[in-house]
C-alpha cells in the first residue's frame, strides 16, 4: 500500500515521458485546432466580404468578431475590416456616427439584443448619403456555453426603397389628375373616383348624376363583356367630356378617361358656322372667284363665275382654254388669262388687268385679279382668281366724265369766279371767270411783297377769309376790293364755305359776283340813303334843338307867377311845342320805317292797363268837343293781359287811330274796345276795335288812306290839319307786329278800324316800380354840361340848379376835355354833334384819362337824333346813357340820378368774377389759372386791336374782339357788351369809322383797367 502510494505520488520517467508526448500531441492538435480556426475565420471572412450585405458579429461581449467589407462602404468605415477584430462595439458605433444618426444605437441595441435573445428584422436606416438600409439583428448561440453572439446584417434597399416611393408618387397621379378618372368593377361597383370627377359629379342635381353614373358604367361593363376599348361622349350640366373606356377583363375592371372637350365643340362649331359663312358669302359673293391648281385647272369656282350649275360641275379639272373652247369664248381670251397666270406664278404680288368678254346679250368688262398661293416648300400651290364686273362702273365713270365736262362747261360759262383752295392756300380748281382774272396774278405777287399796299391788304384778307372758314367750318359772305395794275377796284360779292373732300381733308369752296357796277349803285342809294338819313337827323337836331329850348324854357316859365292871359299864350306856345314834336316824330318814325330801321322793345307789361292810360287823356278831348265816349276794357273778357311787347308802340297805334277817329268826328260818339279772341300756352291772341260816326269814307277812297302823307280828300288837310303819316304808321307798325289792320266805313255814318295781335305771354310782376322823385340825391353833385346851343345850355343849368347841382358848361368837345382834365366831376351831360370836336371824340377822350376814377366819370348823352340805333352806337363808344331832345324835366332826373347811384355802387369796378367762380365751385387753383390766362394773352389781344385799327382793317378788329369775346364774358368785364357788339358787325361792313373807332377807344382802356386790376384775385400761394 504504502508502495504503491509511493509510486503513484512519484510518476515514473515512462509516465513523464508519455505525458510530454501527450502534452505535445495535444499541443499539435491545439495548433493545428487554431490553425483551422485561424483558416476558417479567414475564409468567413473573406466570404463575407462578397456579400452584398453589410455584417457585423458582436460575442456576448460587445467585441467584434467579424466585420465585412459591405458593411464598411456602407458606413464609411476605415479599412481594412480585420482592424476591427475583438475591438469594442462601441468604438464602430462612434465611427459610423457620421454617416447616420440611427447608428449611434447600435450597443443599445446589441444589449438589447443579448440580455432578451429576440431578434429584430427590416428597420430601415437612412444614411446621410441618401441610401436606404434594411437592418436585421439576430441572437446566435456562442460556442462556449451559456454565451450568445450577435448578428447584424444590412442591406442595400434604396433602389427598392425608391422604386417604393416612385410608386407610391404614381399611386397619387390618378388622385391629381386634372382630367377626371374613373374605376368601375365588373359587378358594376364604382371603385375610385377621383377629385375633380367627384366635384363634377357632385355639382350637378340627383337625378342628373345616377344618369351619367349609369351611362358610364353600362361602357364600362360592356367594355369588359367583349374586351373592346369604348369612346363615348357625356355631358356634365354644360360641360362635355370625351370618355375612353380601358378595359382590363383579367382585374376585372375598367378604367375611364374623361377629357373636356366644351371648348373643342365650341370651336368646331365656330369653324363649321365660319366655313358655312365663308362658303355662303363666296355662293353669294357679286364677285367671279376662282382657283386654278398649277396646270391652269380648275378647282374651284362660285355661282358668279359659272352661273350654272351643270356647267359649274364640269369646269372642275378643265383648263382656261378648255373652258373657252367649251363656251365659244375667244381663245384670245385663254391667252391672256394664260399670260396673267404665268406673271402671276413669277412674281409675288397681285397682277391685275382689265378684259372684254362677250355675252349674248352684250360685251361686259371685268377687272381681273390673279394672286399665287405658294406652299411650305415656296412652290405653287394654287392660284386664286377674282373679277369684278365693272361694266356699271365704266360707263358710269364715262357718264361722269361727260358730265364733269359739261359740268366745266357750264361752271365756265358763269360769270361769276368759281375756285377751290386747299388749306395751303394753293387753287385746286378754277373756272373760266377765275382763270382769266389770274392774268393779274403775278403782278399781285410783286406787289404784295410791299408791306402795308393796297394789294397786300386784300390779300391778307382773302387769306384770313380762308383761315376762318378752315378753323370754324363757318360759311361767311363778304365783298372784296380788287385792285387791278391800272388803279381801277373791282369789286365781288364773295360766298366761302367749307368742302369736305372723300379723303377727309377741307377746302375752302369760294363764289365771287362781280358786283362792281351794283357796288356803284348801291353806294350812291347809300349815298342817297345817308343824305336821307343826314338830312332827317339833321333836321332832327335842327328842329330839337330851338324846341328843347322852347318847351325848356316854357317849363321854366310856367314855374313863375303868371297873369291868366300869360298862362293861356304859354298853353298855346306849349301846345304848338308839343304838336311840332309830334309832327317831326310822324315822320322821324316813317324815315324808320322805309329804311328798315324801326325796332321794338321786348318788355313785359299789362295789355290793358297800357291801352286804357294811352287813351284815357283822349277821352278828355272828345269829352271837350262833345263827343260820346265809351270803351270795352280787355279785362272784361281777359282777365290776364300780361304780354312781352312794345308798349310806346301799341299805345301809338291805339292813340292814331281814336285820334284820327276824334278828329274826324262832328257829333256822335267814339267806341274803344279790346277783346280776347284766344290764347295756347305761350301766347295771347286780342283784338282793338275803333268805332266813329265820323264822315266816313268811300269805298275807293280807303286803299289811299294808308298811303303816307296822302288823306282820302284834297280838304282833309285843310278842315281838320295833320300830315296824313298816322294811318300810314299804324298800319306799318300792326304788320311788324304780325297783324294787319283793318277798316270798314260809310260815308256819312262812321267807320271801324280794327287790328288783331298775337303777342308772347308774360307773368304779372309781385311789386310796381315807384317813380322817381326829387329826393335830394343831386345836391352837391358837380356836373359837366356839353352843349354848343347857348339856350339849351340855359335851359338844362336852371333846371340842374334847381336840384342843387353845381354846374360848368362847355360850348364843345374840345373844351369838355379840357375843363374834365382839371377837375373831376360826378356826371357829365355830353351833346353829340358840336364843333371843334364832337361828342364821340370828347368820350372816347375822357375814357383814356389816365386816372380810372375820372376816366369812368358816368356820361349822358344829349341827342337830338332819335333813333335807336344810334343810341346804341353812343353806348359802344362808352357813353352811359342817352336822353333825346327835347327832354321833361322829371326823365332829366331820373337819368342822372341812377347814373349818380350806379357809380357810387360799382366804383372802382371793372369787372365781375361772379361767374367765374360758380364755375369753378370753390376751386381757387382753377380761377388763378384762368387769371393768369387773361394777363399772359389779353395784352397782346389789345395791342393787336389798336394796331388793327389805326390801319383801318376792321375785318381784322372783329376777328379779334370775337375772339376774346368769351374772356371777356367769363371774367365779367363791365361795360363793354355794346362795343363789343358793335365791332363784331365790322365784319358784315355795318357802322362808321368814327363810331368803331370810339368803340375801340372804349374797350381797349376798360381791358387796360381790368389787367391792372386783376392780379389782386389771384391766391397768395400762386403768387
Amino acid at each position: 500500500m504504502s508502495e504503491l502510494s509511493s509510486r503513484a505520488a512519484t510518476p515514473s520517467l515512462t509516465d513523464f515521458t508519455q505525458a510530454q508526448a501527450r502534452i505535445a500531441q495535444l499541443e499539435e492538435e491545439l495548433n493545428r485546432a487554431h490553425a483551422a480556426k485561424r483558416v476558417a475565420d479567414e475564409r468567413m471572412a473573406y466570404y463575407a466580404d462578397y456579400l452584398t450585405e453589410g455584417v457585423v458579429l458582436l460575442n456576448s461581449a460587445g467585441k467584434i468578431l467579424l466585420l465585412n467589407e459591405p458593411y464598411c462602404r456602407f458606413f464609411g468605415v476605415p479599412l481594412p475590416a480585420s482592424q476591427w477584430l475583438q475591438r469594442p462595439v462601441t468604438e464602430l458605433s462612434a465611427a459610423i456616427t457620421l454617416c447616420s444618426d440611427d447608428t449611434q444605437q447600435l450597443a443599445q441595441e446589441f444589449a438589447q439584443a443579448v440580455l432578451q435573445g429576440q431578434p429584430s428584422h427590416n428597420v430601415q436606416i437612412c444614411l446621410t448619403s441618401g441610401r436606404v438600409l434594411d437592418r436585421d439583428v439576430v441572437p446566435l448561440q456562442a460556442l462556449e456555453v451559456g454565451s450568445t453572439n450577435v448578428l447584424l446584417r444590412y442591406r442595400d434597399v434604396t433602389a427598392q426603397h425608391q422604386a417604393a416611393a416612385e410608386l407610391q408618387t404614381m399611386s397619387r397621379i390618378p388622385e391629381q389628375n386634372p382630367n377626371p378618372v374613373l374605376r368601375f368593377k365588373k359587378s358594376g361597383e364604382t371603385l375610385f373616383a377621383n377629385a375633380v370627377i367627384r366635384e363634377l359629379r357632385d355639382g350637378l342635381p340627383a337625378a342628373e348624376q345616377e344618369q351619367v353614373w349609369a351611362t358610364m358604367r353600362e361602357a364600362a361593363l360592356s367594355a369588359l363583356t367583349h374586351n373592346q376599348p369604348q369612346k363615348l361622349e357625356v355631358t356634365f350640366g354644360e360641360r362635355l367630356f370625351r370618355v375612353a373606356v380601358m378595359p382590363f377583363p383579367t382585374e376585372e375592371y375598367a378604367n375611364l378617361y374623361l377629357q373636356e372637350i366644351t371648348e373643342q365643340r365650341q370651336v368646331e362649331a365656330q369653324l363649321a358656322s365660319q366655313r358655312q359663312f365663308y362658303e355662303t358669302i363666296l355662293d353669294e359673293l357679286p364677285v367671279e372667284v376662282v382657283v386654278l391648281d398649277e396646270d391652269q385647272r380648275y378647282l374651284y369656282a362660285n355661282p358668279s363665275a359659272v352661273p350654272d350649275a351643270e356647267a359649274r360641275a364640269w369646269l372642275l379639272g378643265h383648263t382656261i382654254t378648255e373652258f373657252c373652247q367649251r363656251y365659244n369664248y375667244p381663245l384670245a381670251l385663254a391667252e391672256a388669262r394664260h399670260r396673267m397666270f404665268e406673271r402671276a406664278r413669277q412674281q409675288t404680288g397681285l397682277v391685275i388687268w382689265d378684259d372684254i368678254t362677250p355675252y349674248p346679250e352684250g360685251q361686259r368688262c371685268h377687272q381681273r385679279h390673279f394672286k399665287a398661293i405658294a406652299g411650305s416648300d415656296g412652290a405653287l400651290q394654287f392660284m386664286l382668281g377674282y373679277g369684278l364686273d365693272i361694266t356699271d362702273r365704266v360707263q358710269a365713270e364715262q357718264q361722269l366724265l361727260d358730265q364733269q365736262k359739261f359740268t366745266q362747261q357750264v361752271l365756265d360759262t358763269a360769270p361769276s369766279l368759281i375756285y377751290v383752295r386747299n388749306a395751303a392756300g394753293q387753287l385746286v380748281f378754277t373756272n373760266h371767270a377765275m382763270q382769266q382774272l389770274q392774268e393779274f396774278r403775278q403782278y399781285r405777287s410783286r406787289a404784295a411783297q410791299e408791306p402795308g399796299s393796297i394789294i397786300a391788304r386784300e390779300e391778307q384778307e382773302y387769306t384770313a377769309a380762308d383761315a376762318h372758314v378752315l378753323a370754324t367750318g363757318e360759311e361767311i359772305k363778304k365783298e372784296d376790293p380788287y385792285t387791278l395794275p391800272t388803279g381801277d377796284v373791282l369789286w365781288f360779292q364773295t360766298i366761302k364755305r367749307p368742302l369736305r373732300r372723300p379723303d377727309g381733308s377741307v377746302e375752302v369752296l369760294g363764289v365771287s359776283t362781280d358786283i362792281t357796277d351794283l357796288k356803284k349803285a348801291t353806294e350812291a342809294a347809300q349815298a342817297a340813303a345817308t343824305a336821307r338819313e343826314n338830312f332827317l337827323s339833321n333836321m332832327s337836331h335842327e328842329i330839337r334843338t330851338p324846341l328843347n329850348g322852347v318847351l325848356g324854357m316854357a317849363g321854366q316859365l310856367a314855374k313863375t307867377r303868371l297873369d291868366a292871359r300869360q298862362q293861356d299864350l304859354l298853353k298855346v306856345i306849349r301846345s304848338s311845342g308839343q304838336h311840332l314834336l309830334g309832327v317831326l316824330n310822324d315822320v322821324l318814325d316813317m324815315a324808320k320805317i322805309t329804311s328798315g330801321k324801326l325796332e321794338f322793345e321786348q318788355t313785359a307789361f299789362n295789355l290793358c292797363d297800357s291801352m286804357g292810360q294811352a287813351v284815357e287823356p283822349l277821352a278828355l278831348l272828345a269829352a271837350e268837343k262833345g263827343l260820346a265816349f265809351s270803351g270795352t276794357p280787355l279785362r272784361e273778357s281777359c282777365p290776364n293781359s300780361w304780354v312781352v311787347g312794345d308798349p310806346f308802340r301799341l299805345n301809338q297805334i291805339l292813340i292814331n287811330l281814336v285820334s284820327n277817329a276824334i278828329k274826324f268826328t262832328e257829333r256822335g260818339s267814339i267806341k274803344v274796345g279790346g277783346y280776347y279772341v284766344g290764347e295756347t300756352d305761350t301766347h295771347l291772341t286780342t283784338e282793338f276795335r275803333v268805332t266813329d260816326t265820323g264822315i266816313g269814307i268811300a269805298p275807293d277812297k280807303i286803299a289811299r288812306i294808308f298811303e303816307g302823307f296822302t288823306q282820302a280828300y284834297a280838304d282833309t288837310t285843310r278842315r281838320f290839319g295833320g300830315t296824313g303819316l298816322g294811318l300810314s304808321i299804324s298800319r306799318a307798325l300792326v304788320e311788324k307786329l304780325g297783324g294787319m289792320l283793318k277798316v270798314e266805313s260809310e260815308v256819312g255814318r262812321g267807320s271801324t278800324f280794327s287790328f288783331t295781335l298775337t303777342l308772347p305771354k308774360a307773368e304779372a310782376p309781385r311789386t310796381k316800380k315807384e317813380d322817381v322823385i326829387d329826393n335830394g340825391s343831386l345836391a352837391g353833385r358837380r356836373v359837366l354840361l356839353v352843349e354848343d346851343n347857348e339856350i339849351n345850355r340855359e335851359v338844362a343849368r336852371l333846371m340842374l340848379e334847381e336840384w342843387q347841382v353845381e354846374v360848368d358848361e362847355a360850348a364843345d368837345g374840345l373844351e369838355a376835355v379840357q375843363l374834365h382834365a382839371e377837375k373831376p366831376y360826378d356826371v357829365i351831360l355830353m351833346d353829340i354833334q358840336m364843333p371843334n370836336m364832337n361828342g364821340l371824340e370828347a368820350t372816347a377822350r375822357i375814357r383814356q384819362h389816365p386816372e380810372w376814377q375820372r376816366a369812368q366819370v358816368p356820361i349822358l348823352a344829349l341827342t337830338a337824333n332819335a333813333f335807336r340805333a344810334d343810341n346804341e352806337l353812343y353806348l359802344a363808344a362808352g357813353m352811359n346813357d342817352c336822353l333825346a331832345k327835347p327832354f321833361e324835366e322829371d326823365m332829366l332826373y331820373q337819368k342822372l340820378a341812377n347814373l349818380v347811384a350806379s357809380a357810387s355802387a360799382g366804383a372802382a369796378r371793372s369787372y365781375n368774377l361772379t361767374s367765374l367762380r360758380e364755375l369753378a365751385r370753390g376751386k381757387q387753383a382753377f380761377i388763378d389759372k384762368i387769371i393768369r390766362s387773361f394777363l399772359r394773352n389779353i395784352p397782346d389781344s389789345v395791342q393787336e386791336i389798336r394796331v388793327a385799327a389805326a390801319e383801318g382793317h376792321w375785318a381784322r378788329v372783329a376777328e379779334l374782339v370775337h375772339h376774346i369775346k368769351p374772356n371777356l364774358v367769363q371774367l365779367g368785364v363791365e361795360g363793354v357788351d355794346e362795343a363789343v357788339k358793335q365791332l363784331e358787325q365790322a365784319r358784315q361792313g355795318i357802322g362808321s369809322s368814327e363810331t368803331r373807332t370810339a368803340a375801340v377807344a372804349h374797350l381797349t382802356t376798360c381791358l387796360d383797367r381790368v389787367v391792372q386790376e386783376l392780379p389782386q384775385e389771384l391766391s397768395l400761394e400762386s403768387e
